[in-house]
Formats: structure tokens, C-alpha cells, sequence
């Protein structure tokens, strides 16, 4: 990077607003080593540099070997330094912070009346739609201005950007001549930032033409798809904690499909259901999905039907369609309401429209956000989404020591299986998996909290998902078998090999659950018979010939089913001139039913396959 210039001082810049922070400090108190008549010194700083009295956070620091809870002061805390600098500008190099800070100062109105008037105990509040309008913007800012999107786009050159975007983003860069991925970031956030949001919605066209098309469609979606709704702990001694990621977390269903090409999950479709953005620890901003039942307007069977299908639709885009759902499908919180509709039998009916016609939003309409109080269970369940996409933060802020303590001995202690297809706190066989070195952390917390709790957790291959994908797909497919799994159940699980004749031990056939994980085992196969090809090219063909006979015998002692399975996909690269597709997940595209040769192991016959 650029060094400063001369006159440019360095400035810290918050990435979660001061007045956030503020919600959650308590009054430094230094340890008593001074007589208590000692009032002019009292007001000293002490050693650590902090007054008595002065506002201070409770945080868990994570970024060193060990965890530990400190104190750390609001103006040092969820920021970084020159975070929004553009060191290329000429002049104002600090001007992306000061517009930010503006709407922080705006959007600090808004949740401040929120906040006294939810102390006040008021069971609801009013705001207007403008407030609500600028409400979301800074709600999607505040995900897109995280150290999430600064590691994605913080690079001086168009070399170091390697998201799956990448030739969009590369395209884009060209045709409006920017140099830097971070130029592109910083021009979409100003963009945001100056964008009106008018009632008639043409900022969305706006949007579209004034910042990356990827991103901007990402911000119509997050302000236009889900609903706001404030939500507090019914408990008297429950609190939200603040992780250093918390604006950028959101509940929804994550497809990670394994790639056999390179042995890894890679990053797939997701879903957010809800997003979170904490206030304090007694209240929480969630964005609903609007794909999500809503008893009110389901009672619209038109409506209803299309919420059906849109969530299917969704759903198709994931490896476990089947299977995808909301954890907080149950979550108790419905639509603001407002000064244009009113409830007719339970359904919203306009009040200025009585011939059905669509209505024009205007910008004095009002909205009602009750506050809905959730139950522990609740409560514990949005803390533990949140720890567990932590694992690589370095700091989490809470209020109160005893409110920590037990949603961490919660998170900890909680079962890894929470549903038929979501696991939590899985960690990798990998020396030091990010996600088992953080819940060792955590452990260190709670005890320096006074608690002794460990964590419970599952160690999951590859090969584990692949497994439980499979029991999942069992339990739908058709009672029927096609006739190729007919073939594929016959096989069973060990082939001796004597000479050239191959007899199959049916001791275990296969079955669905098995399928993905022989699938993947196959598919490994392929892979390493090509890459040996590769390696001994140039090596006389009667050595090529041995290494090939000796890999032969080797897959030869595998599982009947899994060879059977290699030996459609080598057929199915010779036939078409690729090599298939064995992402799982992807169109099954090594599973047509090409019957031949190779099927002749079913009978425990004896096919050539030193010739494949």
C-alpha cells in the first residue's frame, strides 16, 4: 500500500458505529491500591492509561494463542486504522469515513428513540417510511462496510482479487476504468451512501447504473425481499452479545459441495433467512425472508402460493433441496404494521383503496414496530448462529459477566446435530481447524468467567457428509428402484481378484445412503489413474503397462459398487470427451445408464479392465 502523506494524519475508524458500542460499556474501575482519602489522585489515569468512571467494554479477545476478557475502550474497539482511506485520492483521503459518519449520526436518531422508547417499556414505536428507508440502508452497509468485504476487496491490484466473481467484477473494472478492487468498494459504498430511496423505487435503476451490478442487486434483495422486525430476551438475566462479525451474520442453509478435482468443500449457494444487527443487549434488528411463512398474508391463498414456490425455487439451488429450512422458521415476529392497511379477518386490507388496485407508497406513511419478546430458547439460538460463524474473529463484546457466561456454557454444551441436515461446532481432522482452536478459546473463557463447562463437538470427514446426504436422499427417492440402482444394490462390498477372473462377495450390497460417498471414492479413482498416466509419460510402455496392471490389482480389492461406479465414469469421459462432473451435488452426470461390459461384474464375471 501507498505510504501516508505528509498531511494526512492516520485516524482509527470504527466499523460498528461508537453509538453501538456505547450500549454495551460499564464504568472503568481500577483495582483499589490507593488510600480512600486519596480523591485528587483517584482521578488520575492509572498504569493502563484509563480514568475511574470512564466508559469501558467487556471483550473476549481471540486474535492471540490463548483467550482472554479484558476491558478495552470504545475508541479502540471493532475498528482499524485508515480502514477507509483512499491513499490514492489527491485530497480528503478521509472523505468515505466523514460520509459515513453522517449517516451513522442519522441513523443514531432513529435507534436512539427506538431504545428510549423500548426502556420507556412501550410495547411498540412509529417511524416514518424515510426513517425506515435510511434504517436499511445502514443495515446493509453496515454487512458491506465489515472486514469481511475489506479482506475481499482490499488489493492494489486486479492480481489479487479471487472471488468466484472475479471475471464479472474484472469486466466491470474495465469498462469503468478503476485500477483497484478497493476503488470499485469504496465507489459502491458512496454510492449507497448517496443513493435517495425515494417511495416510487427508482433508486433501484439508480443503484444499478451508479455501482457494481452484482452488489447493487445483493442491496435491492436485502432491503426488498425481507422484513424488519425488533426483538428483545424475555429473560430477565439473558443478553445478546456483540461479535465483532455480528452485522454481516445471517440463519439460512449453506451448500459447501465437495469438489473431488481438488479434495475440498468449496464455497456454494446460500440463503439468508435472517439477518441479525444487535442494538444492545437487551434488543435486536432481524431481517425475515420474505419466502418465510406469514400466517397474515398466507391467509391470501394467491399469496401463499407464491411464497410456496419461491421457496422451492430457492431450495432447488442447494446440493440437499429436500432438506433445506430455517432453524428460526418459528421465530414469533410478523411485518410492521402501518398507516395505510388495516386488518380485515386477519388479512392487511388498504384503507385508501377499496377497488384492489395496487397502492403508490408515499413518503408520509407510517410504520408500527412492536417489540417482540423472545423466549430463552430463542434467545440462545440467535447467540449461538452468531458463535458459530466466529471462528475466525479476534474480539466479542458483552455487558455483563454472568449473561456471558451462560450463553457460552449454552453454545458449548448444546447438541452438534440441531436438525436433519444442520450440524453446528463440526470441526476438521486438520492440526489446528480454525473451528476446534475457537471452541478451545471458548472454553478458556468460561472458565476465566468461573465455569468449567467443555465443548461437545464432531469431528466430520468428507466422507461423513457425504454419508448422511445419502441417508437423507434414501428416505425421498421412490420406493421402486430404477434398474440402475437394481445393478448397484446387487454389488456388494469385496472383489478377489484371481487373475482374471473377478468373483463379487455379496456380503454387503449397496444402497442410497452409499451412493455419494462411492460416488466420491470413484471419482478419486479417476483422478488418480490420470494423474499416474500424466506422471509416467515418457517411461518405456512396458513399465507404463506394469504401474497400470499394479493400480488395476489395487482397485480391484475396492468395493465391487465403487468400481463399478469407476468404470461408468471412464466410460462415460471416453463416449463424450470429458471428464464427467463428480462435484456432489451437480447433475449426476456419471450415473446415465450406459449399460455394458462393466456390468458384467454384477454376475461376477470377468470384463478387461486393464483396458480402463
Amino acid at each position: 500500500m501507498a505510504l501516508p502523506s505528509d498531511n494526512t494524519k492516520s485516524q482509527y475508524h470504527h466499523f460498528v458505529p461508537r453509538f453501538i458500542l456505547r450500549n454495551f460499556v460499564h464504568p472503568f474501575k481500577p483495582q483499589s491500591d490507593a488510600p480512600k482519602d486519596a480523591s485528587k489522585r483517584s482521578r488520575r489515569k492509572k498504569k493502563d492509561g484509563y480514568y475511574p468512571g470512564e466508559p469501558m467494554l467487556h471483550t473476549i479477545n481471540l486474535a492471540g494463542n490463548t483467550a482472554e476478557v479484558v476491558e478495552a475502550p470504545v475508541s479502540k474497539t471493532l475498528g482499524m486504522t485508515d480502514m477507509y482511506r483512499d491513499f490514492a485520492a489527491a485530497t480528503n483521503q478521509h472523505e468515505l469515513e466523514e460520509k459515513l459518519s453522517k449517516l451513522e449520526c442519522r441513523v443514531g436518531e432513529i435507534i436512539g428513540n427506538i431504545r428510549k422508547a423500548f426502556e420507556a417499556g412501550k410495547k411498540d414505536i412509529w417511524i416514518t417510511r424515510p426513517e425506515r428507508d435510511v434504517l436499511r440502508k445502514f443495515l446493509f452497509i453496515m454487512k458491506y462496510r465489515g472486514l469481511l468485504f475489506h479482506k475481499r476487496f482490499f488489493h492494489e491490484s486486479r492480481e489479487g482479487y479471487s472471488c468466484d466473481d472475479k471475471e464479472r467484477l474484472m469486466k466491470y473494472m474495465r469498462e469503468k476504468g478503476f485500477k483497484r478492487p478497493l476503488d470499485v468498494w469504496f465507489d459502491n459504498i458512496k454510492a449507497m451512501l448517496e443513493m435517495k430511496m425515494d417511495p416510487e423505487r427508482k433508486w433501484m435503476d439508480w443503484l444499478l447504473n451508479h455501482a457494481y451490478p452484482d452488489d447493487a442487486n445483493w442491496f435491492i434483495a436485502h432491503s426488498q425481499m425481507m422484513y424488519l422486525a425488533l426483538c428483545t430476551p424475555s429473560g430477565k438475566n439473558d443478553e445478546f452479545l456483540l461479535t465483532e462479525n455480528a452485522y454481516g451474520i445471517f440463519e439460512g442453509p449453506v451448500s459447501m459441495p465437495f469438489n473431488a478435482d481438488t479434495n475440498q468443500l468449496e464455497p456454494g449457494p446460500y440463503t439468508e433467512f435472517h439477518c441479525f444487527s444487535v442494538i444492545s443487549p437487551k434488543l435486536i434488528m432481524v431481517l425475515r425472508s420474505f419466502i418465510l411463512p406469514d400466517p397474515e398474508e398466507d391467509a391470501d391463498e394467491e399469496i401463499r402460493t407464491w411464497r410456496c414456490k419461491m421457496f422451492e425455487l430457492n431450495a432447488a439451488q442447494h446440493t440437499d433441496p429436500l432438506n433445506v429450512n430455517s432453524i428460526l422458521r418459528d421465530l414469533p415476529i410478523t411485518k410492521a404494521r402501518n398507516s395505510y392497511t388495516k386488518l380485515v379477518n386477519g388479512r392487511p386490507v388498504s384503507v385508501d383503496k377499496e377497488d384492489g388496485s395496487p397502492r403508490i407508497p408515499k413518503s408520509y406513511d407510517k410504520f408500527c414496530f412492536r417489540f417482540f419478546p423472545l423466549s430463552m430458547q430463542h434467545t440462545d439460538m440467535i447467540n449461538s448462529i452468531m458463535l458459530e460463524q466466529s471462528a475466525e474473529i479476534s474480539k466479542i463484546i458483552f455487558k455483563t459477566p454472568q449473561a456471558a457466561r451462560k450463553t457460552l456454557e449454552t453454545y458449548l454444551q448444546m447438541p452438534c446435530e440441531l436438525s436433519e441436515n444442520l450440524f453446528f461446532k463440526n470441526v476438521g481432522p486438520a492440526p489446528g481447524d480454525p473451528a476446534l482452536v475457537f471452541l478451545k478459546k471458548l472454553e478458556q473463557v468460561v472458565k476465566q468467567l468461573g465455569s468449567n463447562v467443555t465443548a461437545i463437538y464432531h469431528e466430520q470427514m468428507p466422507e461423513d457428509m457425504l454419508e448422511a446426504f445419502g441417508r437423507r436422499v434414501a428416505d425421498k427417492i421412490p420406493k421402486e428402484p430404477t434398474e440402475y440402482m437394481k445393478l448397484y444394490q446387487t454389488l456388494g462390498d469385496i472383489l478377489n481378484c484371481d487373475g482374471m477372473k473377478i468373483c463379487a462377495y455379496r456380503s454387503e450390497g449397496g444402497n442410497v445412503e452409499r451412493l455419494f460417498k462411492d460416488m466420491d471414492q470413484a471419482a478419486k479413482m479417476l483422478n488418480m489413474r490420470i494423474k499416474i498416466d500424466v506422471w509416467s509419460n515418457g517411461l518405456r510402455e512396458d513399465i507404463r503397462g506394469e504401474i497400470r496392471e499394479q493400480l488395476r490389482i489395487i482397485f480391484c480389492q475396492l468395493p465391487a459398487r465403487r468400481l463399478w461406479i469407476y468404470l461408468k465414469q471412464v466410460k462415460y469421459m471416453l463416449l463424450k470427451g470429458k471428464k464427467p462432473d463428480t462435484t456432489v451435488g451437480s447433475e449426476l452426470n456419471a450415473l446415465i445408464p450406459m449399460f455394458g461390459e462393466e456390468d458384467t461384474i454384477v454376475n461376477g464375471k470377468c470384463a478387461q479392465l486393464a483396458t480402463w
